[in-house]
């Protein structure tokens, strides 16, 4: 998964406009006086622990909110941020490229990039109870905390596998229940659509298309393949694709797919275009001199193949659960 989505607009920049109107005279006039005051700069934390079966993947997206005209995020270089597990270990994260926790960025935005290096991992996992503490290079110090929702298994597909899918034929992905998860965010990047499409007369602008789809609830535990991904991209998508995929996937695409069970934090605080799960406004989870999110999640893999014509060409995959 990628980094949380960085803070609205609103966070950035915000204005109080106050307003007096001197009453009308005889022959009088109407008098406005505004008064603009900035807002003190932000430091927001963006700190996500992701716990996996190929290993753990921690990261912190660290930027500051501009007040009064200014636009875009500045950076926080220089922090100290240690994650500690309840009676355990502790890790403090290094800095490293931006690349390592966001995908995009706001047009002249940048931010300070923290992770976990694969070498110095502690073994967090599912059902930890982490501490965070960041201490800022201005002297200030942010804290939080995250109950890691439990471990659960994708049945009836191997951790990491692939299985071969039909043509045009949805299957319902089934798992077992998370112990203290909040909502299941689940992802796939549906690879090949150009050449696998064309020849149903659709022309996919891209050849890779990511969607996602979300279970509101610790039992919900199945999702439709492909059809109930991208729920939130529904009214963007090319409609003639959408309809397609609600049919299943053509001969010729791979698509990997993920299941995550995610912590309340994460849902308080998760906006991504019209994937809005914590409603109109974010709930924060890190308090101090500063804001932002500590979110944790279990995830879980696994690869749709789908063998192009003629049938029995490339993949030899088991079949997917399609019963």
């Amino acid at each position: 998964m990628t980094a949380l989505c960085a803070v609205d607009a609103s966070m950035r920049r915000q204005f109080l406009t106050i307003v007096t109107v001197a009453a009308l005279g005889a022959g009088g006039c109407s008098l406005q006086e505004i008064t603009i005051v900035d807002v003190e700069d932000v430091v927001v934390a963006e700190v996500q622990v992701q716990i996996g079966e190929g290993g753990d993947r921690v990261t912190a997206f660290l930027h500051r909110t501009v007040g009064g005209l200014g636009d875009g995020f500045h950076p926080v270089p220089g922090a100290q941020i240690v994650i500690s597990r309840d009676g355990g270990a502790s890790v403090e994260l290094a800095e490293t490229s931006l690349e390592r926790c966001v995908s995009t960025m706001p047009e002249g935005g940048t931010g300070s990039c923290y992770w976990m290096a694969p070498a110095a991992s502690v073994g967090f996992g599912p059902g930890d109870h982490l501490r965070l503490r960041i201490d800022l290079p201005s002297g200030g110090a942010l804290t939080s905390s995250t109950i890691v929702p439990g471990d659960f298994a994708v049945l009836g597909i191997a951790e990491g596998a692939q299985c071969l899918l039909p043509p045009s034929m949805p299957f319902t992905v089934r798992w077992t229940g998370s112990e203290g998860t909040w909502a299941y965010v689940n992802e796939t990047l549906i690879m090949g659509l150009k050449s696998a499409f064309l020849p149903l007369g659709i022309e996919a602008e891209s050849d890779t298309l990511e969607l996602v789809g979300l279970s509101i609830s610790a039992s919900d535990t199945t999702i439709v393949f492909p059809s109930e991904f991208g729920i939130f991209d529904r009214f963007e998508l090319d409609q003639d694709l959408a309809r397609s995929l609600q049919e299943g996937l053509p001969p010729g695409i791979r698509a990997p797919v993920t299941i995550s069970a995610t912590d309340r934090n994460f849902v308080n605080w998760a906006r991504r275009g019209s994937f809005n799960p914590s409603g109109q406004v974010r709930v924060p989870s890190v308090h101090g001199d500063g804001t932002g999110v500590f979110a944790s999640s279990v995830t879980r893999t696994f690869e749709v193949v789908v063998n192009p014509t003629p049938e029995g060409g490339a993949f030899s995959a088991p079949a997917c659960p399609v019963s």
